[in-house]
């Protein structure tokens, strides 16, 4: 009883109140789990989340990965139903983030009774390694973002308030005063009373995080930035892959086969699918020149679009479809979509994208080049990134992040699907397809995190180096 106690490893993990954060940490979860056998633990997740996003996650809950209540203080305009990103008016954003920051006492409180061997945890919440360093936990920053982006926001925000250059140009948005003013504009988004001031949040994030930093990624595609964050933070970057999650298995799968019906009817590699994430709702004009530009491509599509469920000042969201819009050789799907079933169709051609990160990774796994229009925060360094290494196909020309012209994003989609940089952006996303198909199914990137976290809290046999 006391060897099986003592090669247990018993983890929690706490990513952000985001269902695009919660996504991978439960299927890292689920892999350090499969994986730890093989290393001589028995490893036990414990996730932790607001009660709204753990009501889906319900059925992922095994003896080994165990889904645990954190509590937000209930503040003005943000009861306990939006205590998570999805719907939340962006408003509401920076009340969330202190509702999150002053529940460290209770995460506290969460870390007493559970007892962890290690803490894996989020960047927004910069405090959670400090609770656990007061239990004697050692703690882990897991980024679910690409090392790029990440990359990008430690060397800007890690610097003074005239910092050098990045040192890859093609992730530099237009060079030192650019990259400082971008930065600066996403650190400004918070109210006088916050907590952890908004451009800490990353740097302090990983300044804290015990050892390595893991990241969602592999070096295949990221080694040169995982080296330079390395170099800046002074700690080895350890990557898990791309955590792919199968879609699927939904309660609104006969959504997912009515899609599908209609793809079986289009020609090989002729659709373009356009979607821009769970959590990004777009204005009334950004709609109307999607929906524009989409008629003015000529090319046949598939648009998952979603609309928000509470009133969003902030952002001006649109509320339905633009009026007179109908589509003859469209679909528009509102809602769910089984994204990776649909990339992975062969009717699928291109993909308009916001380049969320889950997202280029789901496009070059199924080996369909991306219309990158980068919308806000890392995507447009992610789109940058994506035309570096050939996955993108085109970008759609914007004077500034989030305004672009109906005309530009028809001619970025033409150049995709029917153009020449379309066919040389296909054959490279082909190859794309493989790197990524090889780093998701290699269990020995999850092995190795397996060991440095062993290492770190002192538990089981530890493979050699």
């Amino acid at each position: 009883m006391a060897q099986a106690e003592s090669e247990r490893m018993r983890v929690v993990m706490f990513p952000w109140l985001a269902h695009g954060h919660i996504s991978p940490y439960l299927e890292l979860a689920k892999r350090l789990v499969a994986s730890a056998s093989d290393n001589h633990l028995n490893v036990v997740v414990h996730l932790l989340s607001t009660p709204v996003n753990l009501a889906s996650l319900a059925h992922h809950q095994t003896d080994r990965i165990k889904l645990v209540e954190l509590h937000l203080p209930v503040l003005p305009d943000l009861p306990p139903v939006l205590h998570t990103t999805k719907g939340l008016p962006a408003r509401l954003m920076p009340v969330l983030k202190r509702a999150c920051d002053l529940a460290a006492a209770r995460f506290g409180a969460l870390l007493d009774d559970l007892r962890p061997d290690i803490l894996v945890y989020d960047f927004i919440q910069p405090w959670a390694p400090l609770e656990a360093e007061a239990r004697g936990v050692p703690a882990v920053h897991f980024a679910t973002c690409g090392a790029a982006a990440k990359a990008f926001f430690a060397h800007c925000l890690k610097t003074d308030r005239h910092p050098s250059a990045f040192p890859f140009e093609t992730i530099s948005l237009g060079g030192v005063d650019e990259d400082a003013k971008y930065t600066a504009m996403l650190a400004a988004h918070q109210d006088s009373t916050a907590l952890v001031p908004e451009r800490d949040r990353v740097p302090l994030s990983l300044e804290r995080s015990s050892g390595f930093v893991a990241i969602k990624s592999c070096a295949d595609i990221e080694g040169k930035y995982m080296d330079y964050l390395s170099q800046l933070l002074g700690k080895e970057i350890v990557p898990t892959g791309p955590l792919l999650v199968d879609s699927g298995g939904s309660e609104e799968e006969h959504d997912g086969g009515r899609i599908m019906r209609w793809l079986d009817g289009k020609e090989p590699g002729t659709v373009l699918l356009v979607s821009f994430g769970s959590e990004y709702f777009m204005s009334e004009r950004q709609m109307a020149q999607v929906a524009r530009g989409l008629e003015l491509s000529g090319v046949p599509f598939l648009w998952v679009v979603r609309f928000p469920n509470a009133e969003d000042d902030a952002r001006g969201a649109a509320r339905s479809m633009p009026p007179g819009f109908a589509p003859a050789r469209g679909l528009v799907v509102e809602g769910w979509a089984p994204q990776r079933r649909i990339l992975s169709h062969p009717s699928c051609g291109a993909f308009l994208t916001h380049c969320g990160w889950s997202s280029v990774l789901e496009s070059m796994a199924a080996g369909v080049p991306m219309v990158a229009l980068p919308l806000h925060i890392d995507q447009p360094l992610n789109a940058n990134l994506a035309l570096e290494v050939g996955a993108a196909a085109a970008r759609v020309k914007q004077e500034q992040f989030g305004e672009f012209q109906a005309e530009e994003l028809a001619e970025a989609v033409r150049v995709a699907v029917t153009g020449e940089e379309g066919l040389a952006a296909r054959h490279r996303a082909r190859e794309l397809r493989e790197v990524v198909a090889r780093n998701n199914s290699d269990d020995r990137q999850i092995g190795r995190l397996i060991q440095r976290m062993a290492q770190l809290c002192g538990k089981g046999q530890t493979m050699p180096n």
